[in-house]
């Protein structure tokens, strides 16, 4: 999966332009000195730039009903899955001796951030709706008569028992309200067959601030190693707009608009461990894992406008809608990487990494099996759960201080 995204993203130019950064590199090193001593009192300061990988959960409040309105479904109105952005990340450390033993510090910030525009349209077939429409209008249609003119208060009931009993007849749609209330109309989901259209405009931020110290142990052949823990922070914000109107008609006759703000903020520790191996003199693989423990805070902000004015009354309503939670999350990390001592004190590093992160809050609307029609209350949005990846790969430079 992994590669089909980077062959997305990595144009022809983009793969010369890597394959001409790789021929310097080995021109560089060929004249490039021994690394330093890792164990030596130095600071040192570490820029990382590359693309990030994120797949987060999806949700929707958009939904397929029977003919009892009676939620059988839901719509993907945006795509989650394995969204490419910008990775940025700076490190400033020191390594250093106290109390007999090699120790290094540091101090780091991240950030992953991607915007996305997802258009979608939904219909269903209108097969089952044109046979209940055949069957009213027989019964109750003068030859030559318009359906709208044979509905009454009477008659009514019996084109809603036809479209009740039918199990083949769908609708799409909307939930009502996103605070579970009921509306005079219950939910938008339009009959006959007719379609939406849904817009939304998403942005997702993910950063984060950590502080470890740790332990260099003495070399073992060529092999070295550390242990490091400290506290972490971190917050995971996702940002929508969403436009959805019924598409066989003017954007401005029945239309939804929902702006909705996710946040996520994570306070724990990470624990880790670095195995790193020299080779060639100028050259080090490095092997990163790290555990992740943290209290999740959660919360959402979601402001809804429905406009229904195909009929009379007109419904035009405004929703505010609040939640929040909190969980137990765990992160689990791995990172890969190769580096070469440019100069002295320049190290040039490239690695490819990955996370999982057990709990990332997703919005859950109404439920299989719950009816949405005319004025009942409905389950309103709530926070949910579920894991996430991501995937990245950086270039890097790092100056050491001495």
């Amino acid at each position: 999966m992994m590669m089909l995204y980077l062959r997305k993203t990595l144009s022809f130019p983009g793969l010369r332009c890597v394959a001409v950064f790789l021929l310097v590199l080995l021109c560089l090193q060929a004249h490039a000195v021994p690394p330093n001593d890792p164990t030596g009192d130095a600071f040192y300061l570490q820029a990382d730039g590359g693309v990030h990988f994120l797949d987060l959960p999806e949700s929707s409040p958009f939904v397929r009903t029977n003919g009892s309105e009676e939620v059988v479904g839901f719509l993907e109105h945006y795509d989650a899955e394995f969204r490419s952005g910008s990775r940025a990340q700076l490190t400033v450390g020191r390594n250093y001796h106290a109390l007999g033993k090699d120790l290094f510090t540091e101090f780091s910030g991240f950030l992953i951030s991607y915007s996305s525009t997802h258009t979608n349209d939904y219909s269903e077939d209108a097969a089952p709706w044109t046979e209940v429409r055949i069957q009213f209008e027989n019964q109750y249609c003068p030859q030559g008569t318009e359906l709208g003119a044979c509905i009454t208060a009477e008659t009514e009931q019996h084109l809603v028992s036809l479209i009740k009993n039918d199990p083949h007849v769908r609708s799409v749609g909307w939930i009502g309200r996103i605070d579970g209330g009921e509306i005079p109309f219950g939910a938008p989901n339009f009959a006959w067959g007719d379609p939406i259209r849904v817009r939304t405009e998403r942005k997702v931020d993910y950063h984060g601030l950590g502080l470890i110290t740790g332990i260099l142990f003495s070399q073992t052949g060529q092999v070295r190693s550390r242990l490091y823990a400290g506290p972490s922070f971190r917050r995971l914000e996702q940002e929508s707009e969403t436009f959805a109107y019924e598409s066989n008609r003017d954007p401005g006759v029945n239309s939804l608009t929902l702006e909705e703000d996710l946040k996520a903020s994570y306070y724990g520790a990470d624990f880790g461990g670095r195995i790193e191996v020299p080779f060639r003199q100028r050259w080090q693989l490095m092997v990163d894992g790290k555990l992740g423990l943290f209290y999740l805070d959660s919360e959402y902000e979601g402001s809804q406008r429905t406009l229904l004015s195909s009929a009379e009354p007109v419904l035009d309503e405004l929703t505010d809608w609040e939640d929040d939670d909190s969980e137990l999350a765990a992160t689990l990390s791995l990172e890969t990487s190769l580096s070469v001592n440019l100069f002295e004190n320049l190290v040039l590093r490239l690695a490819v990494g990955g996370e999982y992160l057990s709990r990332a809050p997703v919005m859950r609307y109404a439920r299989h099996g719950e009816s949405l029609a005319s004025g009942q209350p409905h389950s309103a949005a709530r926070i949910a759960y579920s894991d996430a990846f991501g995937y990245f790969g950086t270039i890097s430079l790092r100056i050491d201080l001495r």
